[in-house]
């Protein structure tokens, strides 16, 4: 219990430091901005690029492959739900699947799983964080697109959404690490040093403006799916990726590291992907602020089982 308290504890402890600053105004909203803009610019793509060109071979079929497939599994059954049991529209439904299935791998993930399973963890975690949002953020992103615009074709709606797969720097950052290891030239040790002074500060900083810049729902609109969204992430969707991951051999520290991610709260993207469409940006505002806490409990319950 006291190795789960380390764990734990610091991360959940920066984010708390970073939502009193916020509400207490210590940091304005224009500072949570830039620091979050060195975060996704600079620490979390530097330690992403060093990771992946440093690390042996990723595991992309397997330890990824399960993942996704547990991802979109749930995406569509929570689609189906939303869209047959409460007769709700594609779009709208949509973004009850995503807030089901998105987690917060980078800005959580990192800091988590590293602590928990060291560089060897950190690794089978980039297999993941390598398509975690270059598959599920687009995929929603085009149903949304053919729901409201239906009669366009196929083509023109994903021309609509894989260029802001493409402008984001963490997928960029791997994509371009992921071509640097298919060349095989080492990297300069001048760009090798750049990289290691400016990695460490993105897992901080993250947890940091994480807090800083939690949603805060105004009132209880869309409660039934916040409610049911936090119960599919938190708690379906470690099941179904163990259940996955087992069945296709994932073993060792590599399994625990599905399940573990698959356990992660709900990431803030997939409320930016709400209020972008204007629809339940209430409920999956909740669903991150309520995913997050009490991940706090179920967290340190998925640590000490997967031991």
């Amino acid at each position: 219990m006291t190795q789960l308290v380390g764990i734990i504890a610091p991360v959940f402890a920066l984010i708390l430091l970073g939502a009193v600053a916020g509400w207490r105004r210590l940091i304005e909203p224009a500072g949570f901005r830039g620091i979050n803009d060195i975060v996704f610019f600079a620490g979390l793509p530097c330690l992403l690029f060093l990771a992946v060109t440093d690390a042996p071979p990723l595991r992309l079929a397997d330890v990824a492959g399960a993942f996704l497939s547990a991802c979109i599994l749930l995406f569509a059954a929570m689609v189906v739900l939303a869209r047959t049991g409460w007769g709700v529209g594609l779009a709208r439904a949509s973004i009850f699947g995503i807030n089901s299935v998105f987690g917060n791998t980078v800005m959580l993930g990192i800091p988590v799983v590293s602590a928990a399973y060291g560089t060897e963890g950190l690794v089978d975690l980039l297999a993941i964080v390598a398509f975690h949002s270059a598959v599920l953020l687009p995929m929603a992103s085009a149903l949304i697109e053919a729901d409201a615009a239906a009669g366009r074709s196929a083509f023109r709606v994903m021309w609509g959404v894989v260029p802001g797969a493409l402008r984001n720097p963490i997928v960029v950052s791997i994509l371009l690490a992921f071509a640097w290891r298919e060349g095989g030239v080492a990297l300069p040790e001048a760009v090798h040093r750049f990289l290691a002074l400016v990695a460490p500060a993105g897992p901080p900083l993250a947890l940091f403006c994480l807090g800083g810049s939690l949603p805060r729902p105004q009132g209880l609109s869309g409660l039934r799916e916040m409610a049911f969204a936090t119960i599919a992430k938190l708690a379906v969707l470690p099941v179904l990726a163990g259940g996955v991951a087992y069945l296709v051999g994932v073993e060792g520290i590599a399994f625990k590291v599905v399940v573990l991610t698959a356990g992660l709260p709900t990431g803030a993207n997939a409320f930016l992907l709400a209020r972008r469409s204007e629809m339940l940006a209430e409920a999956s505002a909740g669903t991150v602020l309520a995913s997050t806490a009490l991940s706090v409990v179920t967290l340190s319950v998925l640590l000490q089982w997967l031991g």
